[in-house]
């Protein structure tokens, strides 16, 4: 039990809650001391100002009192005024008067416990001319403040001294200070507990993080912390927290679709391999019936490494492992090159090609993926229109108010898209229900959607089944080389260019 209990301590005195509490108690223990101390000596020179002011209204109530005759100090009152009677009194309990020689002609009692000053200091008093204040100790430790001037009568300097004693400065402070620090574990008792109970409370946002990523699993990605709308640096963490679940989602999300499609896009030729395989293992006899299974298993080794090359492509861009190379570009010049390239295939399909483009038109773009989405749009426009179709490309630029753009145009009189279809056409593997199932792999649009993102466009797709089909891609363009390059800021399109 009693080591149990020492393991709790242990790991309580090494969290953070200990530690910001242990802070605040030693920060506000600091604090208290400080201003208990502070105001111990305010209070000493309050009490030592107060008592210098007494001095001084004495010394000058002694002064309409006293009346020095022939070397003879007398005190001028009238007896049948109690009041005056008993004031004087009151000044001669600690009074000094000499000559200028040091001769004393009246020193109280109480003055003689601390000692006359000799002759010589008195003439040096006199000599100054000055207030001067000192202060005495008797044998007892009892302190006293002295008040020292010069008084004339009849032309003579005498010596006037006047005092008060300073218990008061002593003992007050004192108590002030003995019953301060008697409250000061009180006061540290209750910030422990106070900075206690705060640091929970300012904690608690944290201890939801850890206790949200300790829950955390491929099937818990959905979770995430309400944010407190403080703007503070917690809410900041909550907000970075959900931001990498966020990240994380897409991340297992992306594992997960990956996995999906090559399971699902490689069972058939897989399947189809095996088949031929198996068959020709077990039924051929002549050489041509080996060579025909094999090179028909050739086939769909090529289709199956066609997928996983378009697979990891796909994968690997909208992971963002793909690094684009942006450069300035003359895009009709590369799109007057691949139509040139699918010129050839379009006249073995039947299909005329043709196209409009400007002498340049600028971008910043990454060259390969730009021509693999010309190249994609193409295929795919060959590939669905029947003989006798068309396919044009056009190419221009759009001024609007969000700046210069480059549209591009891919048209064709195919067979179209059905109106269902259309907003899924972008995704991986996803083919139009009844079409030819072996006219590619449903991976090109998705990567012609990502290219697109990557180069801060859009694209749009327009189709009707029986008319035809025109994809519409906008890139942000850039000015002629030599001319000043816009801010792609005021298009809200983040500027990638080096």
């Amino acid at each position: 039990m009693l080591q149990w209990w020492l393991v709790k301590i242990g790991k309580t005195a090494r969290g953070l809650r200990f530690r910001l509490t242990m802070s605040y108690v030693v920060v506000f223990a600091i604090l208290l001391v400080g201003i208990g101390l502070y105001f111990r000596v305010s209070l000493e020179r309050l009490i030592e100002a107060r008592t210098r002011e007494l001095i001084e209204e004495e010394w000058r109530a002694v002064r309409g009192f006293l009346r020095i005759e022939r070397g003879q100090a007398n005190w001028t009152f009238d007896p049948r005024e109690l009041d005056d009677a008993s004031h004087v009194e009151r000044l001669r309990k600690l009074i000094l008067i000499t000559d200028r020689e040091g001769a004393v002609l009246e020193v109280s009692n109480g003055y003689r416990a601390f000692g006359v000053e000799t002759p010589s200091e008195i003439q040096q008093i006199l000599a100054n001319r000055m207030p001067q204040w000192k202060v005495k100790k008797d044998g007892k430790g009892t302190t006293l403040l002295l008040r020292y001037g010069v008084i004339r009568s009849v032309n003579q300097p005498y010596l006037l001294v006047v005092g008060r004693t300073l218990t008061d400065n002593e003992t007050l402070p004192a108590m002030f200070v003995s019953n301060y620090f008697s409250v000061l574990p009180l006061l540290v008792g209750l910030t422990l507990f106070l900075g206690w109970f705060m640091a929970g409370r300012g904690l608690e946002p944290v201890n939801r993080v850890a206790a949200t990523a300790q829950e955390v699993s491929s099937s818990t990605l959905h979770v995430r912390i309400p944010g407190r709308e403080t703007d503070d640096e917690l809410d900041r963490l909550i907000d970075a927290f959900n931001k990498m679940m966020d990240r994380l989602s897409q991340g297992f999300e992306q594992v997960r679709r990956f996995g999906t499609d090559v399971s699902h896009e490689l069972r058939t030729p897989l399947t189809s391999i095996r088949g031929q395989l198996e068959v020709a293992l077990f039924t051929a006899n002549t050489k041509e019936q080996y060579r025909d299974a094999i090179v028909n298993a050739l086939q769909d080794v090529d289709r199956l490494s066609s997928i996983v090359r378009a697979l990891l492509l796909l994968s690997q861009s909208e992971a963002g492992h793909l690094v684009l190379k942006f450069l300035r570009l003359n895009l009709s010049e590369t799109v007057t090159d691949i139509v040139e390239q699918f010129q050839i295939p379009a006249e073995d399909a039947g299909v005329t090609l043709d196209a409009e483009l400007p002498a340049e038109i600028w971008v910043d773009a990454d060259r390969v993926q730009i021509e693999r989405l010309v190249a994609n749009l193409l295929s795919n426009a060959v590939k669905y229109t029947p003989r006798g179709g068309k396919i044009r490309v056009t190419l221009r630029t759009l001024v609007n108010e969000l700046g210069d753009h480059v549209e591009m145009c891919f048209s064709d009189t195919g067979q179209g898209i059905p109106e269902e279809s259309l907003p899924h056409i972008f995704e991986r593997f996803y083919k139009v229900p009844g079409g030819d199932p072996d006219k590619g792999l449903g991976l090109g649009l998705s990567f012609v959607s990502w290219i697109v993102r990557a180069h801060h466009g859009k694209i749009e797709v327009d189709s009707k089944l029986g008319v035809g089909t025109t994809f519409r891609v906008l890139l942000p363009a850039s000015p002629e080389p030599g001319a000043e390059m816009p801010s792609l800021a005021g298009m809200g399109i983040e500027d990638t260019r080096g």
